[in-house]
């Protein structure tokens, strides 16, 4: 399938890239197609998009195509034969870690944009980024914003190996909404699983460093997300403690599996996931933490509990 579609619903954006109407698209998708053929469409619809991206950066960008992905990339055929086989196998990998937490339809093909140059994938994903805010370094994201896709600063694969791993997990979960330490340890768990790599461990100064670190209100701003954006050490205990806090949960495998697939997909962002910790397992995630940080109240807030609570949360 090859068609074309309306050139006014790829609007150029920011430093020349084209940024979609993906409404009008989506309409354009209902009305020409029946849904069994949205699949293919879609992959036609990016294979338009990710052209005109391509016609956007400096010469020698071509495009290339697996049964999964579709590759940007300044590369001849051999290496983009290369990556794109790793794609697959990486994507195979995390599939089978999770498949009771997979999206039940995804359509179209999930383009993969790898940039030569650093400016132009910054320039690139700041059109994907709050304007009031700002960003640092990345070794790649994934773009969650109409067609979802992934944007890589660097040709060198061995740089960016494991992080595509790990927004190809978070591309995974982000239909389910969950609480952004439950997200985080999750994909961490299916990192090392499919990469062998970003181990768990806890010893006597990890204990101290978080006994030290989180007192009530923080442990607030965990339960809300926003400690993962931290600029002291809270960002790095953050994404230890949310592996600490799943590890309990399990209880060491003694925990069924099915049950806990059933709190991954009844966890919601709003109250960081404890309305189906208690129904679910029947444990306060609160509780988890007593282990780790002694006595306390570190339960995260039921939905109306704290209506006039007005910070805001991190989007995902």
């Amino acid at each position: 399938m090859s068609e074309s579609w309306p050139i006014d619903a790829f609007p150029e954006g920011p430093h020349g890239y084209p940024l979609p109407d993906w409404d009008r698209l989506a309409a354009e998708m209902e009305g020409r197609h029946p849904q069994e053929a949205w699949d293919e469409a879609w992959s036609d619809v990016a294979r338009q998009w990710i052209a005109r991206i391509r016609d956007a950066l400096p010469e020698g960008y071509s495009i290339h195509e697996s049964s999964t992905f579709i590759l940007l990339a300044r590369s001849d055929r051999e290496k983009a034969a290369e990556v794109l086989l790793y794609l697959e196998q990486v994507n195979t990998k995390i599939r089978s870690v999770i498949p009771a937490l997979l999206p039940q339809i995804l359509y179209g093909k999930c383009p993969v944009l790898v940039f030569a140059r650093q400016q132009d994938f910054y320039e690139y994903v700041s059109m994907y980024m709050d304007e009031e805010g700002s960003f640092g370094a990345m070794g790649g994201v994934f773009l969650n914003r109409g067609y979802g896709h992934f944007a890589m600063p660097s040709p060198d694969l061995s740089r960016y190996a494991g992080v595509f791993t790990h927004e190809l997990c978070h591309s995974y979960l982000s239909h389910l909404g969950l609480p952004l330490w439950l997200d985080e340890a999750i994909t961490a768990g299916v990192e090392q699983s499919v990469e062998g790599s970003n181990p768990y461990h806890l010893d006597r100064e990890m204990i101290r460093r978080h006994q030290n670190y989180w007192t009530e209100e923080k442990v607030a701003a965990f339960w809300r997300g926003e400690s993962f954006y931290a600029h002291d050490e809270g960002q790095e205990l953050s994404y230890h403690l949310a592996r600490f806090i799943l590890n309990g949960l399990h209880g060491g495998g003694r925990v069924p599996r099915q049950a806990m697939e059933e709190f991954f997909q009844n966890a919601r962002y709003e109250d960081a996931g404890q309305s189906a910790a208690l129904e679910i397992l029947g444990v306060s995630l609160g509780d988890c933490m007593i282990t780790l940080l002694g006595e306390g109240d570190y339960d995260p807030s039921l939905p109306g509990e704290n209506e006039d609570d007005t910070s805001p949360c991190p989007v995902k």
